[in-house]
């Protein structure tokens, strides 16, 4: 039995390394990066999820508040990191929120994403698209309190009531798994507030996973 556990806690070692890694790595600012990917949509056990915060969807212009990607895998054990990619004040980032919009239909502008991909050298299979109001409401079903943010401060200060949002979220998956989905009214989320393309039939079976590994983390640098 100790062996069994020497083993199980080198390999969550390793994993925290490889994730580490992979996340010092996009960080890195684009000039200082090789050429290349930095992660691979080929392997079918690791889904990239790219997460645009906006102030409002109903808006005339919205406004980007803050990029997200969440990597996530599905091998044994499971695991589900978040990486914050704007704010965070690193060179090239800059003229990202001039370069946003949405389409009537509320598409995100394909020169956007394409720039995205050109500035952080990385691919996402799925994307979700929030607003301040659907945050409020993932703050409210998560830790019953309301989602306030200073969006006029630095980038630490924008980030962190994000960063708190998204550890509840952790908190709550490695103890409730998909269970979390059971308290959610959709109506009053989608299409208004929080739009994505990822299916509720993979999103149930990733958060199980994640129950049963235990492995949800947010990275704040």
């Amino acid at each position: 039995m100790r062996k069994i556990g020497i083993f199980l806690a080198l390999i969550g070692f390793l994993l925290c390394l490889f994730l580490g890694y992979q996340a010092a790595q996009l960080l890195t600012s684009p000039a200082e990066k090789q050429s290349g990917d930095l992660t691979s949509e080929t392997d079918s056990l690791q889904s990239n999820i790219l997460i645009v915060h906006i102030d409002s969807l109903k808006a005339e212009e919205p406004k980007l508040i803050s990029l997200w990607v969440a990597f996530s895998y599905q091998a044994d054990p499971a695991s589900l990191t978040f990486l914050p990619l704007y704010p965070t004040g690193k060179a090239g980032e800059s003229d990202l929120a001039t370069r946003f919009a949405l389409s009537k239909d509320k598409e995100i502008s394909a020169s956007f994403l394409e720039s995205l991909r050109k500035t952080y050298s990385f691919n996402w299979k799925y994307l979700v698209l929030i607003d301040q109001e659907g945050a409020n409401y993932w703050a409210t079903l998560l830790n019953n309190r309301e989602f306030s943010q200073p969006l006029d401060a630095g980038n630490e200060a924008v980030l962190k009531p994000e960063i708190d949002l998204i550890a509840n979220l952790c908190g709550n998956l490695r103890e409730r798994g998909s269970g979390l989905l059971d308290g959610i009214v959709w109506d009053q989320i989608t299409p208004d507030h929080m739009r994505t393309n990822l299916p509720l039939d993979q999103l149930v079976a990733d958060w199980d996973r994640i129950q049963k590994s235990g492995l949800c983390d947010v990275f704040s640098k």
